[in-house]
């Protein structure tokens, strides 16, 4: 027989959102100093409200080691639900937003995002939103940074390979990989066939450096402008590529550890928006939601 206990059901502590964006943002944004500058709030203001969810849960969310804060291990558990209950949150607003929400958003998203899930969410977007009007680029981060900081985007999404290089709100982590047709094979006698976006792109400088301090000779042999063709030849068997892990697509294979080749470092996917527009807030929920998802 199953015995209810009368207030068993309320002795669970309510945990405010906004405590948990805080320690969101202390960890992103790498200690306490740091993250009450990006949320606009004093150092105590971020500690009195870290303290308070530590008394709330009743366990301790962070450690001292050294001179320097840490998350514990119930912290690293909080953290990953934190993220997951923020994202189903603005999921969920995203969705009720879908009234009265008009005007226009001028998005700015690195080539490394769009190619893999801008067509699907915009489309997605913009049925829920038909009084919005969209205005889309795309292009290498470092230029979409900077013509957001010169006013010219409403929101950007772009990609780093070093977190300390990275601007705004961090939406995910991914590796770096190396990604071939299936059954691909590679002879370490030869160069290797390397198919990349121009000299511009990170990515390519990533695979290049990689691969000249592991010694392995390498030669571009396809260079585009479009991920179509880019992994169109990767498909055909021509040559190999570097893209985020989650750019696997059916006929292509991870082979960084099959063939040997060197490790790569993460990608790290970073939003800036404007809180003061409404359209631009119901989209950068939307990106969150979907780029959650997928990590």
């Amino acid at each position: 027989m199953i015995e209810f206990v009368e207030g068993a059901l309320m002795a669970q502590p309510n945990i405010s959102s906004e405590l948990l964006r805080t320690l969101i943002a202390v960890v992103e944004q790498g200690g306490f100093i740091r993250a009450a500058e990006y949320l606009h709030k004093t150092q105590s203001t971020i500690s009195q409200q870290m303290k308070k969810l530590e008394h709330e849960l009743g366990v301790e969310v962070f450690k001292t080691v050294g001179r320097r804060r840490e998350l514990t291990n119930e912290g690293e558990m909080l953290l990953g639900y934190a993220k997951r209950l923020l994202a189903l949150q603005d999921d969920a607003i995203a969705s009720l937003r879908t009234s009265g929400i008009s005007g226009e958003v001028r998005l700015g998203v690195s080539q490394g995002v769009a190619e893999i899930m801008l067509p699907e969410l915009l489309a997605g977007f913009a049925s829920q939103n038909p009084e919005v009007r969209l205005f889309v680029e795309t292009g290498y981060s470092p230029d979409l940074i900077a013509a957001y900081e010169r006013g010219e985007y409403d929101l950007v999404i772009t990609l780093s390979l070093d977190e300390s290089s990275g601007k705004g709100e961090l939406l995910a982590v991914e590796p770096l990989a190396w990604i071939a047709a299936e059954s691909w094979e590679w002879s370490g006698n030869r160069r290797l066939p390397l198919a990349t976006y121009t000299e511009f792109c990170q990515f390519r400088r990533a695979c290049t450096v990689a691969l000249d301090k592991a010694e392995v000779p390498w030669r571009i042999v396809y260079t585009t402008s479009s991920y179509q063709g880019l992994m169109a030849a990767v498909k055909s068997g021509l040559a190999i590529t570097v893209r985020p892990e989650s750019a696997v697509m059916g006929g292509t294979e991870l082979v960084g550890a099959r063939l040997g080749l060197p490790a790569l470092p993460n990608v790290y996917t970073w939003l800036q928006y404007s809180p003061t527009l409404d359209a631009g807030c119901s989209l950068a929920s939307l990106f969150k939601s979907e780029i959650a998802k997928k990590n």
